[in-house]
């Protein structure tokens, strides 16, 4: 059976039995254990029972009663169409509890290739959204996302551009933490779960140009409570030339500062591993005009059980900044990474997440 190699990260898991604890805390599922029939749709296994299914936890959750509990799924793409290159972004999260951006979706394009960049935000009145239960059925105006862990649709529209994809993915599931289930900051517990390799296709028309594209996407789905004293995170997924697929995250909460990776590898095996603080070797820090937030732009990261040191930074101008309703930001960016991982020289582009306060 493909292994698990967790490597000091036994204070921020949350395990199996905690879980049990916690009962239904957001209605997730407790069949991830069982993997479906379609390819698509199983995790990998990793001798620790998945606390996330990747089939029926696509659909929308149960609020739970936190009053910052949110739903949240989203997918980076990177594209190719007539010689040109294109990174993009669909989101779309709930906060049932908050007042004014309580349903929301969000669309950002970047054209890497001529450094065009556009992103649109869409609140959406309650009674004109729908996430179904147990199913991948999203609906709101100017966006449809349906189908299932094996194959999905997604049509965006705003008033500068549309995109109309498919996405199948061709890997297994990654459950962040190997189970789905991890603390995101000071004991706030979250479940998350990616389909990191999924092949995309269609049309994406900006400015009235019509673009068949083809490339890959990574999606991630989570759910559950937003820590209160999260000052900041930061998230990154790498897509390595060997297959494995790795994600970062970096928070940094009232009480705690976490920093840690998940590594899928393509025989199902995981490393759950200790990455060195962000900050130790972020750089470049660049200001919203918009916002006034600070952002840094480039990072040296360590990650010394997996013998890598990865240098990445955004690529074109860091002015890709998505606005929220409160009068903030948090910047979804395209980058691009080269360095030494698992004793080889790599290099590859990726998405770079950041919000909250990164002035000290």
């Amino acid at each position: 059976m493909p292994a698990i190699r967790i490597k000091r990260r036994a204070a921020t898991l949350v395990t199996a039995a905690s879980v049990v604890a916690f009962g239904t805390f957001v209605g997730s599922s407790a069949q991830a254990s069982v993997p479906s029939a379609a390819p698509g749709a199983r995790s990998a296994t990793s001798g620790i029972p998945g606390l996330v299914d990747p089939a029926a936890d696509l659909g929308g959750h149960a609020p739970g009663p936190q009053p910052t509990w949110f739903d949240s799924i989203y997918f980076t793409s990177a594209l190719k169409a007539n010689g040109q290159e294109f990174g993009l972004q669909v989101h779309t999260r709930v906060l049932p509890a908050r007042g004014e951006g309580a349903y929301r979706w969000t669309f950002a394009v970047r054209n890497k290739t001529t450094g065009w960049y556009k992103d649109y935000d869409a609140p959406v009145k309650p009674e004109d959204y729908r996430w179904s239960k147990g199913k991948l059925d999203i609906k709101a105006p100017g966006l449809t996302w349906t189908g299932d862990s094996v194959r999905q649709s997604v049509q965006v529209e705003t008033p500068w551009g549309s995109l109309d994809v498919e996405l199948v993915p061709t890997g297994p599931a990654m459950n962040y933490a190997s189970t789905g289930l991890f603390n995101l900051a000071d004991g706030v517990p979250n479940y998350e779960f990616a389909l990191p390799q999924m092949r995309t296709s269609g049309t994406l028309v900006v400015n009235g140009t019509k673009h068949k594209v083809t490339g890959t996407s990574w999606l991630d789905r989570q759910w559950g409570e937003m820590p209160t004293s999260l000052v900041r995170w930061t998230w990154m997924n790498l897509d390595m030339p060997n297959g494995d697929k790795v994600a970062i995250w970096d928070t940094v909460g009232a009480k705690t500062k976490d920093s840690w990776a998940t590594v899928l590898h393509p025989d199902g095996s995981y490393h759950v591993v200790d990455v060195e603080p962000l900050a130790q070797g972020a750089t470049r820090k660049w200001t919203s005009p918009a916002t006034g937030q600070v952002y840094p732009t480039r990072w040296r990261i360590r990650i010394p059980a997996l013998r890598s040191e990865l240098d990445v930074r955004i690529t074109g101008d860091p002015d890709q900044e998505i606005g929220t309703p409160d009068g903030s930001g948090y910047l979804e960016a395209t980058a691009a990474f080269t360095g030494d991982y698992m004793g080889k020289k790599v290099r590859g582009e990726n998405y770079v997440e950041m919000t909250g306060e990164w002035k000290s």
